[in-house]
């Protein structure tokens, strides 16, 4: 069995009539002006037949044929051609239709699934030095840009040492050594929990809670982003997520590096709207637990609602969940409590 066509030498751009002959064993012949060479099937390299494109025979030696009739040598090689499988999914729609969904079912799995999973195994093999020195410079810049000293007396400072010490010590130990650390911040009451432990709570949250039992409610939120470490995993899953993008969209510059930009903070911000429901899951179980009810946790919440009313943004946009869903899920834990 033969087929006419013509072959190009090694490195040479010369064009010469030439005929390949199918052997028995597995063998192929190529036959042309310039001499006669037998080769395995196996050691011939054969492009997929990509749309229209001929099919192009590589062989060990350089030389490369490109038959007249490609669909005919095609089928003959077929069993040992490699790539027609790729060949026969491009010619058939409903296929190309059933990779896409695919693709796309596996891409909503890892980002759903796999990366927060990912996320968390990896930070437990970080060195603690690592989250200790993010933690330290985390501070270091907020206190320069953002926060100042606290203006509580010394003797009230004690005092929510004292209450924080007795807390701490009512719960399980997280991963980190908590210590509490005070500051002043102008845009209104807030907390925050830092890879080394550092939980920074602000004099205006202080004065806004009227019990030590609804301060207590924030300082178990902030104690359940130790818990399950979601500074450190934000960092590695936000490496994680700008990596795998990069790789998707190829090179990542100009206006592809903005849109990769903004897919990135979309999905990092549902992300951390995650974390911060598990850490409030955290709080409303120590509250049960420590206190036997959540109801200082939920004044705590409405207070905080009326204190910023109105300057939350879209919730998909935030890096927390809507108050009024996180007043909800207080409200259902009352419930099943009550039970």
């Amino acid at each position: 069995m033969s087929w006419r066509g013509f072959c190009h030498p090694p490195n040479s751009a010369s064009k010469l009539d030439a005929e390949l002959t199918l052997l028995p064993q597995q063998q192929i012949r190529l036959c042309c002006d310039a001499g006669s060479w037998d080769w395995p099937i196996s050691r011939v390299d054969m492009t997929p037949s990509l749309g229209r494109l001929p099919l192009t025979l590589t062989f060990p030696d350089g030389h490369q044929f490109i038959p007249q009739d490609s669909p005919a040598l095609e089928t003959a090689l077929q069993s040992a051609r490699r790539g027609h499988r790729l060949h026969w999914w491009e010619r058939h729609w409903p296929a190309i239709g059933a990779s896409v969904l695919a693709v796309a079912l596996l891409m909503v799995l890892v980002f759903s699934h796999g990366l927060p999973v990912l996320s968390r195994a990896l930070v437990h093999l970080l060195p603690e030095a690592v989250a200790i020195h993010v933690g330290e410079q985390t501070l270091t810049a907020l206190d320069e840009h953002l926060f100042q000293p606290s203006e509580l007396s010394e003797t009230r400072r004690r005092e929510l040492q004292q209450q924080f010490a007795a807390l701490v010590a009512q719960v399980p130990p997280t991963p980190v050594s908590p210590r509490l650390q005070l500051r002043r911040w102008e845009a209104g009451p807030n907390a925050l929990a830092l890879s080394d432990g550092t939980i920074v709570v602000m004099d205006s949250l202080v004065a806004l809670a009227k019990t030590p039992a609804q301060l207590n409610s924030i300082l178990l939120h902030e104690l359940g982003h130790l818990e399950y470490q979601h500074v450190m995993t934000a960092l590695v899953r936000s490496a994680l997520i700008s990596t795998a993008v990069a790789l998707m969209t190829g090179e990542s510059t100009g206006l592809a590096d903005n849109f990769l930009g903004g897919g990135v903070f979309i999905l990092t911000q549902g992300y951390s709207r995650a974390d911060e429901a598990e850490a409030d899951a955290y709080a409303l179980a120590q509250m049960q637990r420590v206190f036997g009810s959540v109801t200082p946790m939920q004044q705590m919440f409405e207070r905080l609602e009326a204190a910023t009313a109105g300057k939350d943004g879209p919730e998909w946009l935030s890096t927390h969940p809507g108050m009024q869903h996180r007043l909800e899920a207080i409200a259902a834990a009352a419930e099943a409590q009550s039970r």
